[in-house]
């Protein structure tokens, strides 16, 4: 549970691109993206840092990116 409530989406105009960025790399628009909408440039900044974490084109593939990140969270006791 945040301390800060999620916005509903769409609350702020001129962040849809941002959350297809985030639909598209992670399949979601996480809490903390509709929670941030307070300052549009953090979205903005972050979905764009998503994007470029999860392209497929890298060196790394998209399942063995996920696989880090799930070991990650789950050491350091996220079950996000």
């Amino acid at each position: 549970m945040s301390r800060i409530e999620p916005l509903p989406m769409g609350s702020v105009p001129g962040l849809e691109e941002s959350f297809e960025r985030y639909r598209k790399s992670l399949g979601f628009v996480p809490n903390s993206a509709l929670i941030l909408q307070r300052k549009p440039a953090i979205v903005k900044a972050l979905a764009a840092l998503s994007a470029s974490i999860w392209a497929p084109d890298g060196e790394v593939t998209v399942p063995f990116k996920r696989l880090v990140s799930y070991m990650a969270s789950r050491a350091h006791g996220c079950n996000y």
